[in-house]
């Protein structure tokens, strides 16, 4: 019966404790949003060079996150660029970001679909964990300022990011 006792007064220390803990901890997770300025971060491009967000301040950004595997990312690939080509010389730059895959698959698969855009290449997550992404494609667009002004899930049409585009050029 004491040993019983005992364990149940630990268990309810224990339960205690760990609502404590939860109900007084200050929650630091920082992830973008819509109306917040872009969080930085640096990645390799498939040449191995390491690209930081904060470069492009200045400029308008499409940060889009993408798959190989996935269709929807495949089929606003060719949208994306054919709107990087027209505004480029404008200012306005693409990073896609692509999602734990190698870079040799990412190659293949650029060579194979005929797209040339900038590809970061997050092996850890870390940048679709800060941007909270849990739906491919997803993107967002940032201001010259850093600031996130749009972010759309899904996949874009061509007259959608070039709206969008031009709306912050």
């Amino acid at each position: 019966m004491v040993i019983r006792t005992s364990i149940l007064i630990i268990l309810f220390l224990m339960v205690g404790y760990a609502l404590y803990q939860n109900l007084n901890k200050d929650d630091k997770t920082v992830f973008a949003k819509e109306g917040k300025p872009a969080i930085n971060f640096q990645l390799k491009n498939l040449n191995k060079e390491k690209v930081t967000l904060s470069d492009y301040k200045g400029k308008v950004v499409l940060l889009n996150f993408w798959g190989t595997w996935c269709e929807p990312c495949k089929k606003e690939m060719p949208a994306i660029e054919s709107i990087y080509n027209k505004y480029k010389k404008d200012g306005f730059e693409v990073l896609a970001i692509n999602l734990n895959e190698s870079a040799f698959a990412i190659s293949s698969f650029l060579k194979q679909n005929k797209v040339n855009i900038p590809v970061l290449l997050d092996k850890n997550d870390e940048v679709n964990k800060a941007y909270n992404v849990y739906r491919l494609p997803a993107s967002f667009f940032i201001d010259r300022k850093g600031k996130i002004v749009r972010v759309h899930e899904g996949e874009m049409n061509e007259k959608q990011i070039e709206k969008w585009v031009k709306e912050l050029l």
